[in-house]
């Protein structure tokens, strides 16, 4: 049995019509009748929408391994969508050779490692927080609920260190490095004015490029 008399017995045994297929795959309905028309195979590219929208795995449409046996069901499996920044990371993964590949997860490792010996919090959970500013590794965020008083949260990004600048006193709070905190100082001094008038008006915007 091909790949593409599989899906049209698949159809049968779900009562699924070929419109509805369509409608789950984004596949036209010419092209899938084309397949039982012609006696051909879908392309490589449609396999995992297609599973998905029969709910098999791809070992299964593939090479015919029951459901049932223990290949079929210890396979694991997602559909990651064309033109998002996962499925970017994985072609480009896809053309690196063994020792490129070995470099990228080493890098992605030591960087989630890094994040959770050093209790990093994503600001972006937060529905509240707004990323106004990001210069030299250091990222701005700013409370769009603006409780309490005046002050935007800082991450820098390099050492996964949080911390926080009072906009008023211009006090700088947070575990920085002698050589970040210059620079937060000075990026604060030169938009001290616009944060405190955001704040009082209760207006996000992003700020301009620093360096």
């Amino acid at each position: 049995m091909t790949i593409g008399q599989k899906i049209f017995y698949l159809l049968e045994e779900r009562h699924m019509t070929q419109k509805e297929f369509s409608l789950r795959t984004g596949i036209s309905t010419t092209t899938i009748s084309d397949w039982r028309k012609k006696n051909t195979n879908p392309g490589s590219d449609k396999i995992m929408v297609i599973c998905a929208a029969l709910e098999v795995t791809p070992e299964y449409l593939l090479s015919g391994v029951t459901e049932d046996s223990d290949r079929g069901r210890n396979v694991d499996y997602m559909v990651i969508p064309k033109g998002t920044e996962e499925r970017e990371l994985i072609e480009l993964f896809n053309d690196m050779d063994w020792l490129e590949r070995e470099h990228l997860l080493e890098y992605a490792r030591r960087a989630i490692e890094k994040k959770s010996e050093s209790g990093y919090i994503d600001r972006t959970e937060n529905k509240s927080m707004v990323k106004i500013a990001e210069f030299c590794d250091v990222e701005i965020f700013m409370d769009s609920a603006f409780k309490g008083s005046p002050s935007v949260d800082i991450n820098y990004l390099d050492d996964n260190i949080q911390g926080s600048i009072r906009l008023k006193e211009g006090t700088i709070k947070g575990g920085f490095s002698k050589y970040v905190i210059p620079v937060i100082e000075a990026w604060y001094k030169e938009h001290k004015v616009l944060l405190i008038d955001m704040w009082n008006s209760q207006k996000i915007e992003m700020i301009p490029a620093w360096e």
